[in-house]
């Protein structure tokens, strides 16, 4: 079964779902769906959508339906306590360049800031949560599977470090610890790209939004932070 066909399989059950929930008819719902752009951001979710429980995606509807269409609630997570995100302090040779990174999932976020203060025993683990307000102005790269496209684009920021692309946002699949052994089979030419990619195919994903640019965080707006989140 392709993507697509399993995208619109998503689509539609999340659409029913919607009807039943909130007692309205099919046309309303689905004017409500295409209003909120739903069917085009689970294409762009689908990576890390389709291996977690149907009730995720039930919730990441209900989130953008209830946010203005251009809007994405993200989270960063760290181990360091923070009033303003400095690009200058990001890590370097990271998958989309040198920046901000968040995530769509909270519990991804987590893992993040539990990880880096088990590696740093310092600071404690903070859940940052953020609105993105998308806008015409801003060029966003976005990744919608782990293709060939996706490694290269990984492989020149990994191994030349700083950021090699002029987006302000990238969005896409997140080389994890379970992708990260491929990957650097990859960098080292011991993989070619169809051999990784297919590799890939059977690795779980989860996603990442990266700022590169003071214009993108301009669009990123501080909520709340949650501490000792794990």
């Amino acid at each position: 079964m392709s993507i697509q066909s399993d995208v619109e399989m998503l689509f539609v059950r999340a659409l029913e779902n919607y009807e039943k929930t909130h007692d309205v008819t099919g046309v309303e719902a689905t004017t409500i769906f295409q209003n909120h752009q739903i069917y085009e951001k689970i294409i762009l979710q689908y990576e890390y959508l389709h291996q977690l429980d149907f009730d995720e995606t039930v919730k990441y509807v209900e989130e953008i339906i209830s946010q203005d269409v251009t809007d994405l609630i993200l989270y960063h997570g760290s181990n360091v306590r923070f009033d303003k995100v400095d690009l200058s302090k990001s890590h370097n040779r990271r998958d989309f360049g040198r920046g901000f990174y968040c995530t769509v999932l909270e519990k991804q976020a987590k893992e993040w800031a539990h990880r880096l203060y088990i590696r740093n025993y310092t600071g404690g683990e903070y859940v940052y949560q953020y609105v993105f307000h998308q806008t015409d102005n801003l060029k966003i790269k976005r990744f919608t599977a782990l293709d060939a496209e996706w490694l290269d684009f990984i492989k020149e920021n990994r191994i030349r470090g700083g950021v090699q692309h002029t987006y302000d946002v990238v969005i896409g699949p997140v080389a994890d610890d379970n992708t990260m052994e491929t990957i650097q089979l990859y960098i080292s030419n011991i993989l070619t790209s169809a051999e990784a990619v297919e590799r890939l195919r059977y690795n779980k994903v989860n996603n990442q939004v990266s700022f590169h640019t003071e214009k993108a965080l301009k669009h990123l707006y501080f909520e709340l932070i949650k501490e000792g989140a794990i």
